[in-house]
């Protein structure tokens, strides 16, 4: 994740989140299908299969999608770049001090899946549980990410 990049992160429910030497670790026995994952991005409208967001060339294409609606992008990762039968993390990135960049539209794919794939979501910059069908903690991510975006500009 790039200093810019406001980044959620989707684990699944019953999972914790922890903080280790590389960063965020998600641990448990539960994991969603890496298959139903894209079945349900592909339905997204504006969400396309990029495979140039890869950071590396060993990691599997399939894993990542853009949101373009041509004013705004959101960045989609799955299973940290690795390509399996089940899955543990989404990876939903946006950008802090471009034009382009947009939490709403990210918090709406993380809601999606969130939804489908009975997931928790995490946000790295607040370092906490963000509760998706909770107001206050949406409004609380969005005024977070306005603020961050006001100081870069």
């Amino acid at each position: 994740m790039a200093i810019w990049d406001y980044q959620l992160i989707l684990f699944p429910k019953g999972n914790i989140a922890e903080l280790t030497e590389e960063g965020m670790d998600f641990i448990g026995p539960y994991f969603f299908e890496f298959n139903q994952a894209i079945n349900i991005l592909e339905r997204i409208d504006e969400v396309k299969g990029d495979k140039s967001l890869k950071s590396w060339d060993s990691f599997d294409d399939e894993c990542y999608f853009l949101y373009d609606d041509g004013t705004y992008k959101v960045e989609i990762e799955l299973n940290t770049g690795t390509k399996s039968q089940n899955a543990d993390c989404i990876s939903i990135r946006t950008n802090i001090d471009k034009g382009d960049g947009c939490i709403v539209k990210a918090l709406k794919i993380c809601n999606i899946l969130s939804e489908s794939l009975n997931l928790s979501c995490w946000n790295m910059k607040l370092g906490g549980l963000i509760e998706l069908n909770n107001n206050q903690d949406v409004k609380k991510t969005i005024n977070h990410f306005n603020k961050l975006k006001s100081r870069t500009f």
